[in-house]
């Protein structure tokens, strides 16, 4: 569904959502486990996603001033770095 170097961004504003969202990027942008002693990772083992934003990006002041409601809101962004 999201093709190559495509970026998905994922606004949530509670802490579950969050949870749930940090977790699958974690989970995808991690490299699978790889058999010991090689040089390089290979293919198949590189991970899916990178996290462009490796903590969660938070509304500044004045952006709660002008919307309170949006001071529990966070912004997770992460890249589809290869195809699965």
């Amino acid at each position: 569904m999201l093709t190559q170097k495509g970026r998905v961004a994922v606004l949530t504003f509670h802490s579950l959502e969050d949870r749930i969202v940090k977790n699958i990027f974690k989970e995808y942008s991690r490299a699978k486990e790889t058999p010991p002693g090689l040089p390089v990772i290979p293919e198949e083992f590189q991970p899916i996603l990178f996290n462009v934003t490796k903590k969660p990006m938070l509304p500044n002041e004045e952006e709660v001033q002008k919307n309170n409601r949006s001071r529990s809101a966070k912004l997770r962004v992460a890249e589809k770095i290869k195809e699965e």
